[in-house]
């Protein structure tokens, strides 16, 4: 009897009040615990893998933009601006010429208006403008319009007409040497030689980046590469396949460059004063001179162009990734088929997502949505 009294005691006990259910809510607490070190891991997981699909994505497509800006840059901006040096240069009309009226032009216009150099808009009498603002989306980059010996008309189209093989291009405009002294010994050397240079030199930067962009982009192997080193739980050899396979067929973007083999320059053979003997032909073979083709521009090939307008609308990358053993031996892979998405954006402020050429636009950018 005394022993339970005595336990009768105990739990009439306030303390003891408290101690019994305590005891019975532990396994709870401690269940609670575990579940809420299980949904961190599979967030933890969750979080990792969709900064993982971001980083690779955006950086994969930045490398086209970049690549992309570089070919609209090299198209006319660049060559432009350098060019211009000559703009401050100028020549004078011959005594016909002056007696009607004509006044010096620079030697930028003689090559200008020849064909020899596209340039940003809106003036297109001189070619002679101030750089675009800041926040412009159509700098009007063009061949001179009325330019009748050579028209370019045919050359600024999605898809350019390449002259023949046998058609001597010029790049200078006849009837203005025709009216102007442009002298072989005191300006044409070096300014021919110049403007050789300027487009040797720009060909180049051409090349170097089709080069870059081509090993970036093959295998879409810049996605992987950020994927794998973000993430824990893939090999670096195929790690992302399903996203990177989905952006590969994007990415891979080609371009042509338009180039000229048969180049003609014009020069008077007389000097500042004297008679003036016309426009004569100087005409450069570009393959025997440099040993290639003279570069002018590169443009997209109709592969790309369809590309790039999917990916002005978007492109929807899904992943899915493993989620990390739990202490319940539950598969949620299996019930729950866990995967991260975005769609990547890669546009230029123009309806058709060609920015390349012609007009071209140096402006693409890279957006994620989620």
């Amino acid at each position: 009897m005394g022993i339970i009294r005595r336990a009768v005691w105990k739990l009439q006990d306030r303390r003891a009040q408290i101690l019994l259910p305590s005891v019975l809510l532990a396994p709870i607490f401690v269940l609670v615990i575990y579940l809420l070190f299980e949904t961190a891991k599979v967030s933890m997981t969750k979080v990792r893998q969709q900064f993982a699909l971001d980083n690779a994505a955006y950086s994969q497509v930045s490398a086209a933009s970049t690549y992309l800006n570089a070919v609209a840059m090299v198209n006319g901006p660049l060559p432009y601006r350098v060019l211009l040096y000559y703009k401050d240069q100028k020549v004078n009309p011959t005594q016909t010429a002056q007696a009607s009226g004509r006044q010096p032009i620079s030697i930028f216009e003689l090559f200008y208006h020849g064909g020899g150099i596209p340039v940003i808009g809106p003036d297109y009498d001189t070619g002679i403008n101030k750089a675009p603002k800041a926040e412009s989306v159509d700098w009007g980059l063009q061949y001179d319009p009325k330019n009748e010996e050579f028209s370019r008309n045919d050359w600024q189209k999605e898809q350019p007409r390449e002259p023949n093989s046998d058609e001597w291009v010029p790049v200078m405009s006849k009837s203005l040497v025709n009216d102007y002294y442009f002298s072989a010994l005191k300006y044409g050397t070096a300014v021919i030689h110049n403007y050789l240079e300027t487009y040797v030199r720009t060909g180049s930067i051409y090349e170097s980046q089709s080069y870059v962009y081509k090993e970036v982009s093959k295998n879409a192997i810049m996605f992987r590469e950020a994927y794998y080193l973000n993430t824990n739980d893939c090999k670096k050899s195929d790690c992302a396949r399903q996203s990177a396979s989905q952006l590969r067929r994007f990415i891979t973007l080609g371009t042509k460059p338009f180039e000229l083999d048969k180049v003609r320059f014009y020069a008077s053979d007389s000097g500042m004063s004297g008679e003036h003997g016309g426009a004569n032909n100087l005409d450069l073979p570009m393959t025997e001179i440099i040993k290639s083709k003279l570069f002018q521009f590169a443009y997209l090939d109709p592969s790309s162009r369809s590309k790039l307008r999917t990916l002005g609308r978007g492109v929807v990358l899904k992943q899915p990734f493993k989620l990390p053993k739990n202490h319940f031996n539950i598969n949620l892979e299996q019930k729950y088929k866990p995967y991260v998405r975005n769609t990547v954006i890669l546009a230029c402020p123009r309806n058709n997502n060609n920015c390349v050429w012609p007009n071209p636009l140096p402006k693409y950018t890279v957006t994620l949505d989620p």
